[in-house]
């Protein structure tokens, strides 16, 4: 932070915040204020504006640290919280606001003094990017404007441009011309990344299951005024839906919406409504945005309705998600639930910059795939891209591994070698399992973020590189800072931009999108037919709460394709916790021999594929020992033991 930044300090104890002014006074800030109470702080940002808000949670008055912190945060101005109090449910209810930090009294000048700087980074960096957004969408509406299509091709690309800001499962446009009392609607559904289907009246009829005469008839009344409201379905804050909403709500599973009335210059008024499947999914900031651009999409909304507008309706815009194919732009991640695409949508918005991005969710969610994704949609993606698993290494390596070596610098180190740092100048490097790294790492590479510069262990010079970061953890990092495994500066320079991905529990409706991926993949590999998954399979599929999420759901899959003939439906031949086991449909069962025998060679053609997969590579990384997680000696004797041979999983000779 620049020192001449205004700091205002909001801080009920006098001695604490004087503390505080003469300590931020040393260091060179200028301190525009002291307030005990969030009603004083507001009358303190209408004078004299601070570039940064020093803020207690427990205050004087009505309002505490939190509340003021809401209104702090649609003002955009950057604020790190000061508390005594670390209590997990405080911690979750400080995490809603978006914090620029959070400093656990009492606390040290340098960590005050690192949050500063933490806070300067991110704010700065959040508040470049949202500007760089905020002018491309103006320009995708412009451009929209003057388009020559027509209405519903001009919603369909609103939509696609609008909703990295509004993020919808729905958008629907309702438009009551000018001298008239009757509305028509129609949509657009999202069915996955840049994928939609056109929703009109015959659409709507047919989806909620109700005949034409039961719809209830468009008043143009819906809305008041020209202010976008939050509408709720039935039940819950903001306004409740009118009837006919209230289909659109019922027919698509729709929680919440955002309703954005347009007037245009000739009379005709446009309702724009953004339903999403989640409850609470709209806040004031995104009321915020719709009015930010009123104009633009004012301009949008007369040029779909004024007498230029085409009126001929093209062929629909009706598109469908092939079975297992994945989202357009991102190799290999399957499935189309909300919660999936939101968290894309996120990549979109941040793969254009440098900022860091942490990306949190549990093992097996796809993690790394996300992070490369991030990578190829980079100007970077021409650029190297390193993977570390931070996990996989061991502490005593992982210094010379990160930031790598001159010759000499250590017995064994018999040549200089370029770090993971190092090789990826110009690109990308994924720290996976960040949350592994041990704290003295920990401060090498929050150096490393701060400086943008390293030193080879044994060197004495430091080397300017240009990396961008993006780290994946399934631990709670939150609560990692709290038993003091993990450094609260790096947490908040690393969680600049966080993307969560959901667990395989919360996005069922892609299990079978998954299963049938995978499925096609491995009967490829097993020179098998694709014969489709069996009904049971299916109900048992959906039934499992997938602990181990899309990595277990392959590794069922995979086993199943080897243990099933290929010529009928895909079973899985095997029992899930909480899904009813099927009998082996092909197997023979009269003694307790023939029980061996099969559980033999259903391991026997498991440990083959597991071989051919790695080319017959037992040892090392990516190994068939590291992928079965087994000893390669135990691996060894179990080949010994079944009788598996080099001939069974490669034609080639050699060692494995």
């Amino acid at each position: 932070m620049e020192m001449s930044n205004k700091i205002l300090i909001v801080e009920d104890e006098f001695i604490m915040a004087n503390a505080l002014r003469l300590l931020l006074r040393q260091a060179g800030y200028r301190v525009c204020g002291i307030a005990s109470s969030a009603e004083e702080a507001c009358e303190s940002l209408q004078k004299d504006k601070p570039d940064l808000v020093l803020l207690d949670i427990r205050l004087k008055g009505k309002l505490s640290g939190i509340d003021l912190a809401r209104k702090l945060k649609a003002e955009h101005i950057a604020f790190i919280y000061l508390s005594a109090n670390s209590s997990q449910a405080i911690l979750e209810e400080a995490k809603q606001t978006e914090p620029y930090g959070f400093l656990v009294k009492p606390f040290r000048e340098k960590d005050l003094l690192v949050a500063l700087d933490i806070a300067s980074y991110r704010h700065k960096n959040s508040l470049e990017s949202r500007l760089r957004q905020e002018a491309a969408l103006q320009k995708a509406l412009w451009d929209i404007s003057k388009e020559t299509s027509e209405a519903r091709q001009k919603l369909l690309k609103t939509g696609r441009a609008i909703r990295s800001f509004i993020p919808f499962d729905l958008i629907v446009a309702e438009t009551t011309p000018a001298n008239t009392k009757t509305s028509e609607d129609f949509g657009y559904l999202r069915i996955g990344f840049d994928e939609y289907q056109f929703i009109g009246e015959k659409e709507l009829l047919t989806i909620a299951g109700v005949k034409a005469d039961a719809l209830p008839a468009n008043t143009g009344k819906s809305l008041t005024g020209t202010q976008p409201v939050i509408i709720t379905n039935n039940t819950g804050e903001g306004q409740p839906a009118d009837a006919r909403r209230q289909i659109w709500f019922d027919a698509f599973r729709a929680e919440s919406c955002l309703a954005f009335p347009v007037v245009t210059g000739n009379g005709t008024s446009v309702h724009y409504y953004f339903y999403s499947r989640q409850r609470d999914a709209y806040t004031q900031s995104h009321m915020a945005v719709l009015s930010l651009f009123t104009s633009c999409l004012t301009n949008v909304t007369e040029s779909m309705t004024g007498p230029a507008a085409i009126p001929a309706p093209l062929p629909e815009a009706r598109q469908t998600v092939p079975s297992g194919r994945s989202n357009a732009g991102f190799t290999d991640i399957i499935g189309n639930h909300p919660l999936l695409l939101a968290a894309l949508d996120l990549v979109t918005q941040v793969a254009p910059y440098n900022t860091s991005v942490l990306i949190l969710g549990e093992s097996g969610t796809g993690k790394e795939k996300v992070a490369h994704a991030i990578h190829t949609h980079s100007p970077r993606k021409n650029g190297p891209y390193i993977k570390v698993n931070c996990a996989a290494i061991p502490a005593a390596l992982i210094e010379s591994e990160l930031f790598g070596h001159e010759k000499g610098a250590f017995t064994g180190a018999v040549e200089k070698r370029k770090g993971k740092f190092e090789q990826a100048d110009g690109g990308t490097i994924f720290l996976d399992e960040i949350g592994e790294l041990p704290l003295d790492m920990q401060v090498r590479l929050l150096r490393v973020l701060q400086e943008k510069e390293i030193e080879n262990i044994g060197g004495n010079v430091l080397r300017k590189i240009d990396v961008r970061i993006v780290a994946a953890t399934n631990r709670n990092l939150e609560k990692e800072v709290a038993e003091g495994n993990f450094r609260l500066d790096l947490y908040y320079r690393l969680n600049v931009f966080p993307i969560t991905l959901p667990p395989l529990r919360e996005r069922k409706s892609d299990i079978i999108l998954l299963a049938e991926y995978f499925t096609r993949k491995f009967c490829e590999e097993f020179a098998k037919e694709y014969a489709g998954l069996s009904e049971t399979m299916v109900r048992e599929m959906h039934a499992y709460g997938w602990p181990g999420n899309i990595r277990e759901l392959e590794n069922v899959i995979q086993r199943a394709v080897i243990l099933n003939n290929g010529r009928s439906a895909l079973e899985l031949k095997q029992t899930l916790p909480g899904a009813p086991a099927e009998p082996y449909a092909e197997a023979k069962i009269e003694t307790l021999g023939d029980v061996k025998r099969l559980q033999e060679n259903t391991e026997r053609d498991y440990i083959i594929s597991i071989l051919r997969k790695t080319k017959g590579l037992i040892r090392g990384l990516n190994g068939a020992a590291e992928l079965l997680n087994i000893k390669p000696t135990t691996l060894e004797s179990k080949m010994a033991r079944l009788g598996i041979q080099r001939k069974d999983f490669t034609s080639s000779g050699g060692d494995v």
